[in-house]
């Protein structure tokens, strides 16, 4: 059994189409599509291919051997080698001291998330200040000055030209059925034209890669899915991301309504299985509900095979995913739009109907030993984390602080979570100058971004508590870079941008 976790790499909100719109949209030439503001992308990308393939030539070998891997992969590998470039051994160099060797995936994802946050060739300039780069892409920065080298001297531009057939291949045999999916999503929830404009979902499909990875992540206020070569296409991943992209932003913007439903987390803080985003970001797990409801009403899955789904995702902590199975019936036989129906969806949840339905839940649990690596045991140091979150939830402030203490005295003394933990403690007792030595430890090592974003809003606030407002608007600035993922930390982010924290209203 498999916990269940957000869908970003940690990584990382939507917009609303004419159908007619979007069908001539996929049906562009690449450079065509890439113009317009709020648009889905579906195409290569220069700046990926390059990194990727710059990658491979230093040493980057994951999945070769697969059927999968394509000709294009070995081309463009053949033609690097043949380059024999001044710079490559550095360039070798740098993979091996930055390689994730027990994690294929974080291995190339980290050049990924690097790829994404730089502009083209030859220059490959970051689009955001290198302080505010998410953890992995930054663990990778170094790579770029080797990388603007490497590709004057390979003559990378001339590789690319020759693959790009391939490419556009690659990506045609996708545009039809995403472009189906896409349209039936909407269709099904009747969004309005012109609803999320100024929004990018991209769609990359990249052949340099290890075959059957999807990399999701999100930026600022746009969404990127990277998707390697496979057998099959990863249509399920593309769609499920796109109903994020369609509705988080709704869950930030009534994200009042859904506050008032937050009695429900106490349910969702008993589930083993469920991963911390969803259990400390109450929008994030409607979404998540919603979402897997939308998948089983869309794809007209039978009741009875439906109800077995729904009782298996709500053990794992979906809880709300029976209501919004049930309320999309209603949804179905009116005339308005999500965008409309999405408000008083919220708020006619029933706090006590909901209480009963989830009163005799048996939450699944983790297996008593690391039978697979899909589920593993859970160690001391996660029972004392989950001790202190659930103390934490409680408002047992010095109890939870025990527990974080004792990972970070006794077991694991760069714990990010107890670091984050003991910092959001100090936050609550009142003692800032500790919170702010904590919190910034946390950023100092931290690879959750949902660690990495509420730090910069939590220094944030405290900046402006001190009256440094500057700095604040610093910190808030850094956590937008990340906090669209997670709809409360999106909200006080923005929050923090318009008003100083604490500042009384006017």
């Amino acid at each position: 059994m498999e916990t269940l976790s957000p869908r970003h790499a940690r990584a990382l909100p939507g917009m609303g189409f004419l159908i007619a719109a979007l069908l001539a949209l996929l049906l562009l030439p690449a450079p065509a599509r890439a113009q317009g503001a709020g648009n889905v992308l579906l195409e290569p990308n220069e700046q990926l291919f390059c990194v990727l393939a710059a990658l491979n030539a230093a040493g980057y070998d994951q999945g070769m051997g697969s059927a999968s891997a394509g000709d294009t992969r070995r081309t463009v590998r053949e033609y690097l080698a043949a380059q024999n470039t001044a710079i490559l051994p550095k360039l070798k160099e740098f993979y091996d001291l930055h390689r994730v060797k027990d994690d294929p995936a974080r291995d190339l994802g980290q050049y990924i998330s690097l790829a994404l946050m730089v502009g083209p060739p030859p220059d490959f300039k970051l689009t955001v200040n290198e302080a505010e780069l998410p953890p992995d892409a930054r663990d990778v920065v170094g790579f770029l000055p080797l990388l603007r080298t490497y590709y004057a001297q390979a003559k990378m531009l001339l590789i690319w030209s020759k693959v790009q057939k391939q490419y556009e291949s690659a990506v045609a045999r996708y545009t039809d059925a995403v472009r189906q999916s896409f349209v039936l999503a909407e269709a099904y929830m009747r969004l309005p034209v012109g609803s999320y404009l100024g929004r990018t979902y991209a769609i990359y499909i990249d052949l340099m890669g290890a075959p059957e990875q999807v990399h999701a992540r999100i930026y600022g206020m746009n969404y990127f899915l990277v998707v390697t070569p496979s057998q099959n296409l990863k249509l399920s991943e593309i769609r499920f991301q796109y109903l994020h992209f369609l509705l988080d932003p709704l869950a930030a913007k009534y994200g009042a309504e859904i506050d008032q439903k937050n009695p429900l987390r106490s349910y969702a803080m008993q589930a083993p299985m469920l991963a911390l985003d969803f259990k400390n970001d109450f929008g994030l797990l409607v979404t998540e509900c919603l979402i897997r409801a939308l998948e089983l009403r869309m794809d007209k899955v039978a009741v009875a095979d439906a109800q077995k789904k729904l009782d298996e995702m709500t053990a794992q902590g979906l809880i709300m995913v029976h209501y919004f199975y049930e309320s999309l019936l209603v949804f179905e036989h009116q005339p308005i739009s999500m965008m409309a129906y999405y408000k008083p969806m919220m708020v006619a949840i029933d706090l006590h109907a909901e209480q009963r339905r989830l009163f005799p839940v048996h939450f699944a649990t983790r297996p008593p030993a690391a039978v697979t690596k899909a589920a593993p045991a859970q160690s001391e140091e996660d029972r004392l984390l989950d001790q202190g979150d659930n103390q934490f939830f409680q408002a047992k402030y010095l109890e939870a602080k025990t527990s974080y203490h004792t990972v970070l005295e006794t077991v694991n003394p760069q714990s990010e979570r107890a670091i984050y933990g003991m910092a959001v403690v100090y936050a609550n007792l009142r003692k800032p100058d500790l919170a702010e030595e904590y919190f910034q430890k946390a950023l100092a090592i931290a690879h959750d971004l949902r660690i990495v974003t509420w730090s910069h809003i939590y220094l944030g606030r405290l900046d402006d508590l001190n009256d440094k407002r500057d700095a604040a608007l610093v910190q808030y600035h850094a956590a937008l870079v990340t906090a669209a993922a997670f709809p409360m930390a999106l909200r006080a982010a923005q929050s923090g941008m318009a008003t100083p924290f604490g500042s009384k209203p006017q």
